[in-house]
């Protein structure tokens, strides 16, 4: 893999010496220019000793899709300055998310409205917590380009022993103005820090998409294989918090650890959705042309006589277009997915639970899963007086778990679901926009299960800018998903089709105006479902624990603001995230009270090429009892009333430079540059990394 390295960075940089004469950028690169404004000259050679000028159109449009109904939403390329060191943390650009410290190790936000778990839609929770690295339908970028577009990212810090690196290669076409082809390959490899502790995750996605007049498609093939070693947290907090208390000193690497395991899981998706418009064609405006230009004459065309100043005769062409009325939409996603635990430590070490007799634990389970959805559309503003959308849909969801059972057999569960809905949107328009959506939802025996979810937004022109507000809110009424129902493995056995549904309300609202956001919301929570770990024996510095489903009785109130809010003066930028927020129960639902993150830099042009950001950012939050992190699931538990340890109430400081020349960026970060003894956990009995020298760059290439 350095070997890869060293010769991908070798290319990239001797690129460089040759990048002015391929293609000229501006600041941010926009690929969303016009192909008259963004065309620029190549030389090539030509037989003989001449040389030929070749156009090479310059621009390329991405967007994501509604997962659901495969609505396009408008997006900007990965290819922005801003914030590219801070992408690489497997904690979020602004440290939002617990981890157990490694490149793409499992993490969870402490964020509440960041662990919105759709309990009824997301059959999988093994793949939740490694959701930096995996995606959802809504997060992947399609694009549609003029030239062929490839993109190489590459991160990297530590050692070829204790290193992170972490490679990303994307390349897209068009054939004609319609049909974009693509692919994307993705390689992380954290050895990591501490023992036990190194994460392997490969990823692969061929996608397409198809957008013509009546007909659109858009299809992705994702197949991923995740790696994880286990080293179960540190066996003493004491060698990060208290290490002058030790008579030997540790480094990293040296720090004992509890476990000694490894989970495995493939996590392969297809996803299709595509649509038909029907409608009808009109004039919406006329041309007006020489007649003698026309090779055929339209219907419809007039030809006027010639004109008294230059004697041509003039044709007035109607122009036509096509107004959709309704649409047919079927959306499809596809999923076969496999986990598998592998431990040999002994009982009584970690886990106090042995439902097998079998002396190491290699727990299996399989998840198919197979939805589909077909939708009927009424097309907003297809008559001036129509100003609302509508959709009608029904959808049927298939899903097929295996487990093992007593005699470590495979046991199988079948599960069928249909639901039935309707949507109301209106999209166009400049002041007010709205969607509200409601399903009921039945397993063939009952109904009960219902989601009401909507959001609205007013824009509001102030002083140059537009003052919009927006307010969101839902009802639902769901029950756990399978995992919390049924599980079976070594040390963590249940089977419980008794759980309670979860029924969840939210309101809120959000202003956004110039460089202020301001975010809100309160949320009611009836039988909230978790893991919770429970001690049953062992000592209070090696704990063994117990693994199970609890849900609250009552209601958890959750409260949060976020507050954004940006600064600049001449060159220097102040960016701040601000969040505070309650919770009625920490001991089902623990939250941290505040959370901070800002960024202070100063951004200015080299020679008038290179754009350089230099600054150093603060992440803290106050200290709480976070969940822990179990690794035979692979899922964060409260901790045991027992025994909590609270992580939290210590900043981490990273200072950095980053450059973008041309259409390649580049940086150079030291994170956690504060480091000292303290409590710099992100889950409990799991340390984050200390002082690390970090660079990446990212290249984008036109044909």
């Amino acid at each position: 893999m350095r070997i890869l390295t060293h010769i991908l960075l070798l290319v990239l940089l001797c690129g460089t010496a040759a990048a002015q004469s391929v293609v000229d950028a501006v600041e941010g690169i926009s690929f969303n220019e016009d192909v008259r404004s963004s065309r620029r000259n190549r030389t090539a050679a030509t037989p003989g000793d001449s040389t030929r000028t070749v156009d090479v159109p310059v621009g390329m449009t991405v967007w994501r899709v509604d997962e659901t109904f495969g609505s396009i939403i408008p997006d900007a390329p990965d290819t922005l300055m801003h914030r590219f060191p801070q992408r690489a943390f497997t904690a979020g650009p602004t440290m939002r998310y617990n981890t157990t410290g490694n490149l793409g190790a499992p993490r969870m936000s402490r964020i509440f409205s960041g662990q919105d778990e759709r309990m009824a839609t997301d059959p999988f929770i093994f793949a939740r917590p490694f959701d930096y690295f995996l995606f959802s339908p809504s997060q992947f970028l399609f694009t549609n380009t003029k030239s062929p577009f490839t993109n190489l990212t590459y991160n990297t810090c530590g050692t070829r022993t204790n290193g992170e690196d972490r490679i990303t290669a994307k390349f897209a076409v068009n054939a004609g103005k319609r049909l974009g082809l693509g692919f994307k390959l993705d390689y992380l490899y954290g050895r990591g820090y501490y023992q036990n502790q190194n994460t392997s995750h490969f990823g692969g996605t061929l996608f397409g998409s198809y957008r013509g007049e009546r007909y659109r498609l858009h299809a992705y093939y994702n197949l991923n294989h995740l790696k994880n070693a286990e080293n179960g947290g540190l066996e003493d907090d004491i060698y990060i918090t208290h290490p002058e208390r030790l008579s030997t000193s540790y480094r990293e690497p040296e720090m004992p650890v509890r476990l000694q395991a490894y989970n495995y899981m493939n996590v392969n998706t297809l996803f299709l959705t595509h649509a038909y418009d029907l409608g009808f064609t009109e004039v919406v405006a006329h041309d007006t042309i020489g007649a003698e230009s026309l090779t055929r004459r339209p219907e419809g065309t007039v030809i006027l006589p010639p004109t008294e100043e230059d004697g041509d005769t003039l044709a007035v062409v109607p122009r036509m277009a096509f107004r959709p009325v309704a649409s047919v939409i079927h959306t499809m996603r596809l999923q076969h997915n496999w986990r598998q635990f592998l431990s040999n430590n002994p009982d009584n070490l970690f886990f106090a639970d042995r439902y097998l007799p079998s002396d190491t634990a290699d727990d299996k389970t399989r998840n198919f899963s197979l939805h589909n959805l077909l939708a009927l559309e009424m097309r907003e503003g297809f008559r001036p007086w129509v100003k609302t959308g509508m959709r009608l849909f029904a959808q049927h969801q298939y899903d097929h778990f295996t487990l093992l059972d007593g005699k470590a057999l495979s046991r199988s569960y079948n599960e069928n679901h249909i639901t039935v809905g309707a949507q109301l949107m209106r999209e166009q328009g400049k002041l007010f926009h709205y969607n509200v959506v409601g399903s009921l939802r039945t397993s063939g025996k009952e109904w009960g299960e219902f989601n009401v979810e909507g959001w609205a937004q007013f824009s509001i022109p102030l002083r140059r800018d537009s003052l919009r507000i927006r307010a969101f809110g839902y009802v639902r009424n769901e029950s756990p998903s399978f995992y919390y129902r049924h599980y079976h493995g070594r040390n963590a056995w249940w089977d419980d089709d008794g759980l309670h549904n979860i029924f969840r309300t939210r309101i809120g609202g959000e202003l956004r105006w110039n460089k202020t956001r301001l975010t809100a919301s309160v949320e009611n929570t009836k039988n909230y479902t978790h893991f919770a770990h429970t001690i049953t024996n062992g000592t209070l510095q090696k704990p063994c624990y117990s693994l199970g489903v609890v849900q609250a009785a009552g209601n958890i109130q959750t409260l949060q603001a976020t507050l954004c809010q940006d600064f600049s003066w001449g060159p220097l930028r102040w960016e701040n995230e601000l969040t505070v927020q309650h919770s009625s129960s920490q001991e089902h639902l623990p939250l941290p009270l505040f959370m901070g993150y800002t960024n202070l830099y100063l951004k200015f042009c080299i020679a008038h090429v290179l754009n350089t950001e230099l600054g150093a950012d603060l992440r803290y939050f106050t200290a709480y009892e976070a969940p822990d992190y179990n690794p035979a699931v692979g899922q964060f538990a409260t901790q045991d009333s027992q025994l909590r340890t609270k992580i939290g109430n210590y900043p981490w400081v990273n200072v950095y430079v980053n450059f973008q020349l041309k259409r390649a960026r580049f940086y150079v970060m030291y994170t956690h540059v504060n480091k000292y003894a303290g409590s710099y956990f992100l889950t409990p009995h799991y340390p984050t990394n200390e002082r690390i020298l970090r660079l990446g760059i990212s290249w984008s290439f036109i044909n």
